[in-house]
């Protein structure tokens, strides 16, 4: 008797078992990898509108202008304004206009908190603290992004004679108390 050619059903069914399993594998990398795909891109979106917010800040922060015929900083008002408005001591600066010290953007899809902080620095010489917080709205993807500004950032120069905008140092601090 002949036998015939070809495959069992059985043969058949494994292999189609076997198929089906190395599909689903790689089904599941391709999920994985669409999913971490994703969620880098909304954190590239979170980080693109936090270091938006955190340059438009820099920018307000480091303006100067010219009132009166007099130099004002606005690295002063907000140094003197926030967290908490206190007042400069003799022989500082004034304080022109009281900034306000937090807030909310959003940017797109990005909810963005902001606060700006006076501290005083190691000589009391005046140090802003700038902190973004931003969180996408889709992935609740966090970034929290912070830069620094001293009075020195804005300057003038040293041998300017324009009022300085830093507060003058001492030894035992001066600056915000």
């Amino acid at each position: 008797m002949r036998r015939q050619q070809g495959f069992t059903l059985a043969e058949v069914l494994i292999a189609l078992a076997v198929i089906g399993i190395a599909f689903g594998a790689l089904a599941l990398v391709q999920v994985t990898n669409l999913r971490a795909t994703v969620a880098a891109r909304l954190l590239t979106d979170t980080k693109a509108a936090a270091n938006v917010v955190l340059e438009e800040l820099m920018a307000q922060v480091l303006a100067t202008r010219t009132f009166g015929g007099q130099l004002q900083f606005d690295f002063n008002d907000y140094y003197w304004s926030c967290p908490t408005p206190v007042s400069p001591p003799a022989g500082a600066l004034p304080v022109v206009t009281r900034r306000t010290c937090t807030g909310t953007r959003t940017v797109g899809d990005v909810t963005v908190v902001h606060s700006i902080r006076g501290e005083s620095g190691v000589l009391g010489e005046g140090v802003l603290t700038i902190s973004v917080t931003a969180t996408h709205n889709q992935g609740g993807q966090t970034l929290t992004l912070g830069d620094r500004i001293t009075c020195y950032d804005i300057y003038p120069s040293p041998t300017a004679t324009a009022p300085a905008p830093c507060p003058t140092p001492t030894a035992t601090g001066g600056g915000r108390p």
